[in-house]
């Protein structure tokens, strides 16, 4: 299995189009926590449970950060490949579709032109499966922009239902069955300038990574969250 360095990539764009069944030769199954060097692999043991998105957090910059995802995708596509051509069954994961949802199902009353859902780009290629074993690979996404903490701040916790969307190599798209997500929201939870992670801390603000927040006026760290 491949192994990279976790890194968001996303446009929000709003979902048109009619509804369809799920492919189920496409699977969303698990979301990955990256490791001490900040990668993450399919073949994996370690896995999140849920999400927690510290709101709190803020670069050296003062800009709050997205909410950053890395799903763990299935592929039961088998090869139908022939000699005189390549194979077609090669799947590329290109977008995943985002719902936030409140714990109840039901959708927040965001503003309206707010896209919920919303879809944002990712890229990932899942070789055509291997008799009954899916093949395996991971995709990162941003799962949250930054730019909707001011519309979540006011509650708990949320979910993403997200649903993953993809081109095979002989040209057929497939969308995968929705993949719920919960996701933990607070304010500062994991501040803690006394960690021993600080400096290993890939994704500080989200899920199990604990930040010091940069203070400008003495040049390091402390202080409270702007």
């Amino acid at each position: 299995m491949s192994r990279f360095i976790l890194a968001a990539m996303m446009v929000v764009v709003t979902i048109a189009g009619c509804n369809r069944f799920p492919d189920n030769g496409l699977q969303v199954v698990a979301d990955l926590p990256p490791d001490s060097s900040c990668t993450v692999s399919a073949d994996q043991d370690t896995r999140l449970f849920r999400g927690l998105y510290d709101l709190a957090y803020r670069t050296r910059g003062g800009q709050p950060v997205d909410y950053v995802l890395a799903l763990l995708l299935e592929s039961y596509i088998i090869s139908n490949r022939l000699e005189f051509q390549g194979e077609q069954g090669n799947l590329q994961v290109d977008n995943f579709d985002i719902t936030i949802l409140l714990p109840d199902g039901s959708a927040p009353p965001f503003p309206e032109g707010v896209p919920n859902p919303y879809r944002v780009d990712t890229s990932a290629v899942l070789r055509t499966a291997t008799g009954s074993t899916p093949s395996q690979e991971v995709a990162a996404a941003t799962g949250i922009p930054a730019a909707y903490q001011d519309l979540i701040r006011g509650y708990t916790s949320i979910i993403l239902e997200i649903s993953a969307g993809g081109t095979t190599s002989g040209g057929f798209s497939q969308r995968s069955a929705p993949f719920r997500w919960p996701v933990d929201l607070c304010q500062g939870c994991l501040l803690d300038c006394q960690s021993e992670d600080l400096e290993g801390s890939c994704l500080p603000g989200q899920d199990i990574w604990p930040y010091c927040p940069f203070d400008p006026g003495t040049g390091g760290t402390g202080g409270a969250p702007p």
